[in-house]
């Protein structure tokens, strides 16, 4: 059966839209944005990484990802947010108890990981050398 929906003259369908942007607007923005992986990927960023490189952090994962918390790049071996490498990462990434590469899709693990490495070897493994150094 197919449904098909009234014929609305240019009036009503403007009336329509503006009363659907105000019911959107009315809820919280906070809400509407927590429920994103780029959201997501944020908040995770901003509550590994210290404030001093927070920003860096930030646009790292970006460049890295577009914040995509399930991005994976390498022919497979990169993963998350940050692009972990995993096999190049293993020895350090096990000592921090992660069993499995799939495990650094979580945003919260792959920020972790990445600021490790970052205080081991500054923002090298990510092939740039920005102003704020560890």
């Amino acid at each position: 059966m197919r449904c098909s929906l009234p014929r609305l003259s240019r009036p009503a369908a403007v009336l329509v839209l503006a009363v659907l942007a105000v019911a959107v607007s009315w809820m919280s923005p906070r809400l509407l944005a927590s429920e994103t992986p780029q959201a997501d990927a944020l908040a995770a960023i901003r509550q590994v990484w210290p404030e001093e490189h927070e920003t860096t952090a930030i646009q790292v994962a970006y460049k890295e990802s577009g914040l995509s918390p399930t991005a994976r790049g390498c022919n497979g071996d990169c993963f998350g947010l940050f692009q972990i490498h995993y096999s190049a990462n293993q020895r350090l990434i096990a000592s921090m108890g992660i069993d499995k590469p799939e495990d650094l899709f979580d945003p919260v693990v792959n920020s972790t990981v990445a600021y490790r490495l970052f205080r081991q070897a500054g923002w090298k493994p990510w092939g740039i050398e920005p102003q704020d150094s560890p």
